[in-house]
């Protein structure tokens, strides 16, 4: 049996230009400025971390969705904010300073830098577990696409489904791992 310890994190996030209901698998957890790179302070000094994941884990856990077939799946970064209107970009928040069209040329730039999915804890998650020696992965399915609303208008079944999918896929990867150790 394997002595190294895996651990995911699986929650639901946005898209930046990919559909509603497909879930990413993060190689790389990266900032607003699309750096692989989580700063943190400790006492008067900025640290900077690694924020990339374990890509054999990503690759394996890509594989085993191919094996259940029933939804989109991807590898790609996930860009971590620390807030949920203006740090996504977001035009329907109480504060916003920016245009449509500001909006819509960043969220372009970060999906030419290779960001496919937006949310706020993912950095943070890969740097730890990249300090650890942990394999790691973030597996989100995305709700809505950035370039196209700032708003969910899925029914609350689909939703549901969508939310499913991450679980479905972390199951089938804990089933196979289970089964390879017997």
């Amino acid at each position: 049996m394997n002595s190294q310890v895996e651990i995911s994190e699986v929650k639901t996030c946005h898209a930046a230009g990919i559909k509603p209901g497909t879930v990413v698998i993060t190689d790389i957890a990266v900032d607003a400025f699309f750096r692989p790179q989580f700063e943190q302070v400790i006492l008067d000094k900025v640290v900077v971390r690694n924020t990339e994941l374990h890509q054999e884990l990503a690759e394996n856990l890509l594989r085993c969705s191919n094996e259940i077939n029933d939804f989109p799946t991807i590898i790609g970064h996930t860009m971590c904010t620390y807030d949920f209107y203006e740090g996504i970009g977001r035009l329907d928040g109480a504060l916003c300073s920016f245009s449509k069209e500001e909006k819509c040329e960043y969220l372009q730039k970060a999906y030419s830098a290779g960001v496919r999915n937006i949310e706020m804890e993912s950095s943070v998650f890969a740097a730890m577990c990249h300090l650890c020696g942990l394999k790691a992965a973030v597996v989100c399915v995305t709700l809505l696409d950035r370039l196209h609303g700032d708003q969910i208008t899925e029914s609350h079944a689909v939703l549901t489904e969508y939310q499913r999918r991450p679980q479905k896929l972390i199951a089938k990867f804990i089933k196979k791992q289970l089964n390879l150790c017997t």
